[in-house]
């Protein structure tokens, strides 16, 4: 066993996470710790803003028909929030253990603006529109800071005092990666990407409010043919399955975690007709909302 996964091990034990599965806050504002003991097939899950470290175990992710996989020698960085289809690899004896990153934005902006500044603008210059998930090579530089950082994560004191300094390291090793034009755009207001995760933004917000895909382009600062490109260039969809999508999920989660009814649950994430729910839902889950759970 390797010593970051040993610290892996010992933390989640140290979070309440021996003998259960589960995602728990660290003492470091932003990260968390997950841990799954069970094989799940294709599912739909919520991915926030981040990064995504895998410590043992792997899964594979799909964006329609964008695959990616990623393990313990890639990680996976998400510019804004997805639903995302993943297959999780995981078992009792060998669980996925990993931990969950949030972006500080102006860490990355000030790093972005100090390396352009030595290396020229062109170190982060791209004629491509890059989708907003990719997995990225876990490099040994990469994975010094993770031990560091969950060796930090025993302590609440080191934690506070440490940490902060080995994530801005460990978004600076990004910055060096083959995915770096992906963080580079997250923070450069005038790239699609920043315009279409502002947007994204506000659909985590407004989900359940009717939303005009005229006044989400406006807000993009784009005419709606190219507000349509770039998010789907971005996320895949076109804005409004994006939109259906995340209600979905969001009724899914009230109906697991809430124990509220389908008819409720569609009601709170802006459905006005029950039925259309519940084909909308069985056709995305695979099952109807009755069994959710």
């Amino acid at each position: 066993m390797n010593k970051t996964l040993e610290l892996a091990i010992s933390l989640s034990g140290q979070l309440g996470l021996e003998d259960r599965q589960g995602k728990v806050n660290s003492a470091l504002k932003g990260v968390s710790l997950f841990k799954i003991t069970q094989y799940h097939h294709v599912t739909p899950q919520m991915y926030q803003q981040g990064v995504v470290v895998i410590f043992q175990g792997n899964k594979i992710g799909h964006l329609n028909d964008y695959r990616f996989e990623y393990d313990t020698e890639h990680c996976l960085i998400v510019s804004a929030p997805y639903p995302i289809a993943c297959e999780t690899f995981a078992s009792e004896q060998a669980p996925l253990i990993g931990i969950d990153i949030g972006f500080d934005h102006s860490v990355i902006r000030q790093l972005v603006d100090d390396m352009e500044a030595e290396l020229g603008a062109d170190y982060f210059a791209s004629q491509q529109q890059h989708k907003g998930v990719a997995a990225s090579p876990v490099t040994p530089e990469i994975n010094d800071c993770m031990q560091r950082l969950l060796s930090v994560l025993h302590s609440p004191m080191d934690a506070k005092l440490l940490g902060p300094q080995i994530l801005r390291e460990f978004f600076y090793r990004l910055l060096q990666s083959p995915q770096r034009i992906l963080l580079a755009q997250y923070v450069k207001q005038d790239s699609a990407l920043a315009r279409v995760s502002g947007v994204i933004e506000h659909v985590q917000l407004h989900y359940a409010d009717k939303l005009a895909v005229d006044d989400l382009a406006e807000m993009a600062g784009m005419s709606i043919s190219a507000f349509h490109r770039a998010f789907k260039q971005v996320v895949t969809d076109p804005p409004l399955q994006y939109i259906k999508k995340i209600r979905l999920n969001n009724a899914k989660q009230l109906m697991v975690q809430d124990g509220v009814s389908a008819s409720v649950a569609a009601s709170k994430v802006g459905y006005e007709s029950a039925a259309q729910f519940s084909r909308e839902f069985k056709r995305y889950f695979g099952l109807p909302p009755s069994k959710a759970g």
